[in-house]
Order: structure tokens, then C-alpha cells, then sequence
């Protein structure tokens, strides 16, 4: 029997500083998986990531899931990672595609290796006098700052152009140690949503519109942001394959981030560590993911 480990968080992320009611509930998707697993006659267990003296060998998969917690030790989950993948058991997805998702400094390499994305800055590689000149040479009002190292929409913010300058400077000063990118604020987040395109082995498995909730700009549903199942166009499904075709091919899952600019999708973010995949909207995609775990073992 195969023996599968789910690894989740032991608690949030620091930057959850709300009331979360029903703790439970935000493991729904890791408790759909683990009935998928056993439906299939796979033994599944859930386990939180940074517990001490976990014997990896006991599992033959270990299963990257709702690791939420990393952004705050980092340095450990990428330790902890490494363990596992020196045991027998197989890691999904692989360390090296872990270590290249957790910073965003990815885009990059993405960009070099053809692939339409959002345009992007690194805050700290120019002046903000010259990252102003651009913007406005671009007329774009509105610019989104995001940590390079962040996940659900954590410490992003919203800012006009004319503030640029003086929100980096408090950024700068209150976080010294915080990298940023800096990306248009694209309108169609908000009049079309962010698009996402899930693959398991490769395969397109289903495809998600996110919207936010209104007179917001983030798209996760902790600030109220919706998900909604849809078919892809077929243009629109040929830019996803071109995407996929360009990541690693050990990559198990994978849910990539698009947002329309002009005609046309463009990156705004790839996830390989932690997606949600929305399994209540596609019920039968539990058992793709499944399935294509099987072909690993």
C-alpha cells in the first residue's frame, strides 16, 4: 500500500491577524484530498511540516499542501524539505522547484524565457525618481507593491503613483529587509479577474476565474474574493500550454496565475508550493491529482 504524507501548517502565518473562526475549514481541500487518497487505496495521513523528529521514511510520497506557516521560517521549511528528499520517500513538488517558486525573483526568468508577464520591477534596482518616469511614461496611475517572498496577498498594497516614492521610503524604513516588486495595476483584475489554469502531470485539469470583492484588488477569499469554475478559450488555453511547456518536467502540480492585458494573458504568478485548487468546484479533479501521483509510484 502506498503510504502518502499531506503536509499543512501547524497554525497561520503571522500576517493573519483576524479572528478565524472555524480553523478546520480552511483545511477542506487537504480533507477531500485525503478521502481521494483512500478511495484509491492509497494510506494518507496529514502532517504538519515543521514536527519534530518525523521518521520521512515511513511515507513513500510526501505531498506539499497547506504550508502556509513557511513564510515565517523559511530558512527551516526549505531544511526540512531537504530532509525528506534525502529519505527514500518522493517529494512533490521537487525541492528544486520550491526553491525556484518561493521568490517571485522568478518572474524574471520567466520573462527571459519568452513568457508574456506582468511588467515588473525589482524596488530595490532603480531609483524611485526613474521607477516614476516609467510609470508615468506608461500612464499608469496605480501600482501594486508586493514582497518577493509572500503568499495570499500578504503585505501587498494598492498605491497611486504620485505616493510611490514616499510609501517605498516607509516601506524601506519599516521593513528593511523586505524585497518588493512593483507592477502596474492592471484594471482588468477587476472588470475581468485573474485567471487559473491547473495542471496535474502536465495535463490541464481545470481552469478557475477569481474576482475580488468590490473596491478591492485582491483576489483570495480571506478579503472576500470569489472563485468561480470556467472553460477556457481555446486562444487562452494555447497561452497556458506554452507556459507549462516552459517549467520543469518533475513538476507534479501547478497553478498558473494570468491576468488579460490588452488581448492577451499575461503571468502574474505561478504556484508550485501551496495552491488551492478549488476541488469543491471540480470534484472529479481530486481523483486527477490522485491519479497522477499513482504514475510516480
Amino acid at each position: 500500500m502506498t503510504r502518502v504524507a499531506i503536509l499543512r501548517c501547524g497554525k497561520l502565518p503571522s500576517f493573519v491577524n483576524w479572528a478565524v473562526p472555524n480553523l478546520d475549514q480552511l483545511f477542506e481541500e487537504d480533507n477531500l484530498l485525503l478521502q481521494g487518497f483512500e478511495a484509491r487505496g492509497f494510506q494518507a495521513r496529514p502532517i504538519v511540516w515543521n514536527q519534530p523528529k518525523i521518521d520521512w521514511s515511513q511515507f513513500d510520497i510526501v505531498l506539499i499542501r497547506s504550508t502556509w506557516d513557511y513564510l515565517d521560517d523559511q530558512d527551516r521549511f526549505l531544511h526540512v524539505l531537504a530532509q525528506i528528499e534525502a529519505s527514500p520517500c518522493r517529494l512533490f513538488n521537487p525541492l528544486s522547484a520550491v526553491r525556484w517558486n518561493i521568490d517571485k525573483h522568478y518572474l524574471f526568468d520567466l520573462e527571459q524565457w519568452g513568457v508574456p508577464i506582468i511588467p515588473t520591477c525589482l524596488a530595490s534596482n532603480v531609483e524611485t525618481d526613474t521607477l516614476h518616469r516609467l510609470f508615468v511614461d506608461a500612464q499608469v496611475p496605480t501600482v501594486i507593491l508586493k514582497p518577493t517572498i509572500g503568499l495570499g496577498g500578504s503585505h501587498s498594497y494598492r498605491v497611486p503613483l504620485d505616493e510611490l516614492n514616499h510609501t517605498l521610503t516607509t516601506l524601506r524604513a519599516s521593513q528593511p529587509h523586505r524585497e518588493y516588486l512593483i507592477q502596474p495595476f492592471i484594471e482588468g483584475i477587476v472588470t475581468e479577474g485573474e485567471w487559473s489554469f491547473i495542471y496535474f502531470n502536465r495535463q490541464l485539469s481545470h481552469v478557475l476565474l477569481k474576482k475580488p470583492a468590490p473596491n478591492d484588488y485582491r483576489v483570495q477569499g480571506i478579503y472576500g474574493g470569489t472563485v468561480h469554475a470556467v472553460e477556457p478559450q481555446a486562444h487562452d488555453l494555447l497561452q497556458a500550454e506554452a507556459v507549462m511547456a516552459k517549467l520543469s518536467s518533475d513538476i507534479l502540480y501547478a497553478r498558473l496565475d494570468f491576468v488579460r492585458v490588452g488581448r492577451h494573458l499575461s503571468v502574474i504568478e505561478i504556484e508550485l508550493i501551496e495552491p488551492i485548487f478549488s476541488f469543491n468546484l471540480f470534484p472529479e479533479s481530486i481523483g486527477r491529482l490522485v491519479d497522477a501521483i499513482s504514475k510516480f509510484v
